[in-house]
């Protein structure tokens, strides 16, 4: 349990590191440029993917530290970081996946908000007897086809038709090393916090019984929960990781490139107690 908290710890202090950069990458995007060590950081974007990465990078940034301090405590509540991890992971795979792509990307994530917002008081919820229509507009249709033409056909009523894998793919083409923390950070638990957030049976023995070598003793349950906890924070940190090498490779920011690289080894030899052996080119 002892070496769990100082693992703990560490990942904790990792990821504090890495919401400085985020910060500092923030406040580049949106207020102008920033004096980082030997470099006057300048953003380059286009101001619509300023708009649709600068705000769903921050909301990661502010679920991640939720993760942190949930991580504090001393109760079974893991069990519901498993579904704010799934929303940063996801959060900074969308900010990463604006940054690193043409600017059309940006724009129909931009474009959707609106359409999004109607959709929401113009729609059927249910199915089969248990159904009910939700409508504010007297012509819902007409207004689909006028008004929201680009989401009117069949599939297009999404952002993006990709999934997850496929747009960190996509980032991972433009800098590698982002695609590659992105993809540990989807890896390591995705697809079980998938099954905890819709309740399915195997993810309830999931979170009773991972890392449980003895299912009779109360020792180990606490071992599983804080291996779990680990799990968790590695995870957000890979996502933090992936965002910010994206956007400062982009933008050719030499000092957050490094910084980033050696908070990712870091947090990495932390995590798995081995020296990261990785490609240390972006």
């Amino acid at each position: 349990m002892r070496v769990q908290q100082e693992i703990l710890q560490e990942l904790r202090a990792v990821i504090a590191d890495q919401q400085e950069l985020l910060r500092i990458c923030l406040c580049v995007m949106t207020q102008g440029p920033v004096q980082y060590k030997w470099q006057l950081l300048s953003n380059g974007l286009d101001s619509d993917k300023i708009r649709a990465a600068a705000g769903v990078a921050m909301g990661a940034g502010q679920s991640l530290n939720t993760l942190v301090k949930l991580s504090e405590e001393k109760t079974l509540i893991v069990r519901d970081m498993y579904g704010i991890a799934r929303t940063v992971i996801e959060a900074f795979i969308n900010a990463a996946f604006f940054v690193t792509q043409p600017v059309d990307v940006a724009q129909r994530a931009i474009r959707h908000v609106e359409y999004a917002s109607w959709k929401h008081h113009n729609r059927i919820i249910g199915s089969g007897e248990m159904m009910f229509a939700v409508n504010s507009d007297e012509d819902p249709k007409k207004t689909l086809q006028e008004k929201f033409p680009e989401f009117a056909g069949k599939g297009q009523g999404s952002w993006t038709a990709l999934d997850a894998p496929s747009r960190i793919d996509r980032i991972g083409r433009e800098v590698r090393a982002a695609g590659g923390a992105l993809l540990g950070a989807y890896g390591m638990i995705y697809a079980v916090s998938s099954e905890i957030i819709h309740g399915s049976v195997y993810g309830m023995n999931y979170f009773f019984s991972s890392h449980t070598k003895d299912r009779t003793s109360v020792e180990s349950f606490r071992h599983g929960v804080q291996e779990q906890l680990i799990d968790i924070l590695s995870a957000a940190s890979h996502a933090a990781s992936g965002f910010l090498a994206a956007y400062a490779n982009t933008e050719k920011f030499g000092p957050i490139v490094l910084d980033e690289h050696e908070l990712f080894k870091r947090m990495y030899k932390t995590a798995t107690g081995d020296e990261w052996v990785g490609c240390d080119e972006p």
